[in-house]
């Protein structure tokens, strides 16, 4: 067994696909050039250590380790290798502001999960880490674990059962960039707005749903095909089907549409559950948004 290893996986974002992917329907997202870097190291002292910029260092014993507060992804992960390890040393540093999203738990769970399978002598999967995220989170699609995972663009879709997940490399997307709205509505409470607002209507929310489903598998057609018009209308349809959902408000609607009169722009849309967080531009990059890149590779060991 190595004594220390690195571990690194990139952010990511989603292109289409918010909210239908966990109903089952399709989504891309996009691995992004900023990484969550993990170092392990093995100790003989039978203690845990993790320490990380974004909270205060733990040191505890593998009794006392909790999957909870700030580090949960990190402490879960290492639960589930608590077996094969006397004791560990965990140091997380993150190129990736938490404030933002941009799959920063995705990252830090691929890292934790690769780099621990490998510090083991032991292989880690798409599924370990969705069982990880729901058994935190209480729900998730793993999309943005999947783009962690492999780099590039992905086209995801859960597998019935939402155990597993088809997960296919799409060619590369048209320049992307995005502007944050100066505010974040956690992804569990857009979804019991969403819930709330639907109360009562049920067949109504799942035909949207389906109608959401299928621009999003317009989009991964149109990205196979290399038809930049076919993928800009079903992104901007997209869009229109998040504001009637509810997940949009005064302040994404004026940064759409800025963004969509933008000469140059191909389309633009919410990027996440909404309700704040991130507007996406794909295209040109519109005044006051940041050009993002895609990361071409996805977890990466160094040993």
């Amino acid at each position: 067994m190595s004594v220390t290893l690195r571990a690194s996986a990139p952010g990511s974002i989603m292109v289409t696909g918010e909210h239908a992917v966990v109903y089952g329907g399709p989504a891309i997202v996009c691995a992004i050039e900023q990484r969550v870097s993990v170092t392990l190291s093995a100790r003989a002292d039978s203690l845990v250590e993790i320490r990380s910029a974004i909270a205060d260092p733990v040191l505890t014993a593998w009794s006392d380790l909790r999957a909870e507060g700030p580090m949960r992804f990190v402490a879960a992960c290492l639960l589930r290798f608590r077996d094969r390890l006397d004791g560990i040393s965990v140091a997380i540093h993150s190129e990736i502001d938490p404030t933002l999203g941009l799959g920063s738990s995705a990252a830090v769970t691929v890292a934790m999960l690769g780099g621990l399978a490998a510090l083991t002598g032991q292989r880690s999967a798409h599924a370990d880490a969705l069982e990880i995220v729901r058994a935190v989170q209480g729900r998730g699609s793993g999309a943005d674990l999947a783009a962690s995972r492999s780099g590039g663009a992905v086209a995801y879709q859960l597998n019935t059962g939402g155990a597993d997940a088809a997960i296919e490399a799409l060619p590369e997307l048209p320049p992307l960039s995005l502007r944050y709205a100066g505010y974040k509505t956690p992804t569990a409470t857009v979804l019991a707005k969403v819930a709330d607002a639907w109360q009562g209507r049920g067949a109504e929310l799942d035909t949207l749903y389906t109608r959401m489903g299928d621009q999003a598998h317009a989009a991964i057609t149109a990205l196979r095909a290399g038809d930049l018009s076919g993928l800009a209308t079903a992104l901007d349809t997209y869009q229109k089907r998040m504001v009637t959902l509810g997940v949009s408000d005064p302040v994404l609607d004026a940064m759409v549409r800025e963004a969509a009169d933008t000469p140059g722009v191909l389309a633009a849309k919410i990027s996440g559950s909404g309700l704040g967080d991130c507007v996406l531009a794909v295209g040109r990059t519109p005044t006051g948004f940041t050009p993002v890149s895609a990361a071409k590779e996805g977890l990466v060991i160094y040993e």
